[in-house]
């Protein structure tokens, strides 16, 4: 193949020649080597990757742990600001400017049709003190239609670490919680 290509050489010297010998090469390669040339090695696929060796096996047991870990943290966790009420979806904020606390509740229905809208949404919010107590408390009502529609209020700040939600809309309820952010 490379027959005809002049290698580089000093003056004077001849040309190196190379003889290439597949089988002898081969026929001193390590074991492994030898094997896959011979086609008996077949590579691990599917599954059985992750449990081929003991590495692969710690990988997986971490993975599995990390994914029940944040499954029971988000499960668990009592920030609670996303939510759903029938088709509407829901969204709890809370944050601190000043000396006052602003809430804002946002309704969101990307589905809504003549004959789901308009609902009568009722919302009483629960503004709690560092020790859960509520230090305050507000009932909003509103006729939600369809689209991005807002409870907003403010109040003022009391050290008031967390707001609550409960929201209502005929039968359905829907507890919310969020953090305020200061």
């Amino acid at each position: 193949m490379f027959e005809d290509v002049d290698e580089a050489h000093a003056e004077g010297e001849e040309k190196m020649v190379f003889r290439y010998n597949r089988e002898e090469r081969i026929a001193k390669a390590p074991r492994i080597v030898q094997e896959y040339y011979a086609g008996g090695m077949r590579p691990i696929t599917g599954f059985k990757v992750l449990v081929a060796n003991k590495s692969n096996r710690y990988v997986l047991i971490a993975l599995i742990f990390f994914v029940a870990a944040t499954w029971l943290f988000t499960g668990l966790n009592k920030t609670r600001a996303y939510g759903k009420l029938g088709n509407i979806s829901l969204e709890l904020q809370g944050f601190s400017y000043g000396e006052e606390i602003f809430v804002t509740l946002k309704l969101l229905d990307r589905e809504a049709t003549e004959s789901s809208a308009p609902v009568k949404v009722d919302v009483e919010f629960h503004l709690l003190g560092p020790e859960n107590q509520v230090m305050e408390k507000e009932t909003l009502s509103m006729v939600y239609r369809n689209g991005e529609q807002y409870f907003r209020t403010k109040h003022t700040d009391y050290d008031i670490i967390r707001v609550e939600a409960i929201v209502t809309s005929g039968e359905q309820e829907k507890k919310l919680s969020a953090d305020v952010k200061r």
